[in-house]
């Protein structure tokens, strides 16, 4: 999958909204976000910077985002799912944002249960998960 610069900020942009929802960036959120980062091609300057800086930032933009193509959408969601497990706190701020950005995106929210539900069963097995 190609993404255009545009499609790249909103992927970031959107997975730092998410984080942030609980209005803290654990360890474990940074480490994977910044993973996620590098795997996009920004700088590890930036996207440091970015982390560290997002949550007193009041000019980030935090609307969900629109992608240009419903398969960057299904992604992102699959991503975002397993970045809101990563530290084992899923609030539910959290999952009335990932379901606003599947409505924005045209994503049935069936599918976005059915992909909750697969991950949180893998996590559950793993960790233990507060819900």
């Amino acid at each position: 999958m190609v993404l255009d610069f545009q499609d790249k900020g909103k992927y970031f942009r959107g997975l730092l909204i998410l984080i942030g929802k609980d209005g803290n960036i654990d360890g474990k959120e940074r480490e994977a976000i910044l993973k996620i980062s590098e795997k996009l091609g920004f700088e590890s300057k930036f996207s440091d910077e970015a982390v560290d800086e997002f949550l007193e930032n009041t000019f980030i933009d935090k609307t969900p985002p629109k992608f240009s193509s419903k398969e960057i959408a299904y992604y992102f969601l699959q991503d975002a799912i397993n970045l809101s497990l990563v530290d084992n706190d899923f609030h539910t701020e959290e999952l009335e944002w990932l379901e606003k950005v599947a409505v924005i995106n045209g994503i049935h929210n069936s599918w976005l249960d059915q992909e909750l539900q697969k991950s949180i069963k893998i996590y559950k097995s793993k960790e233990t998960l507060k819900i």
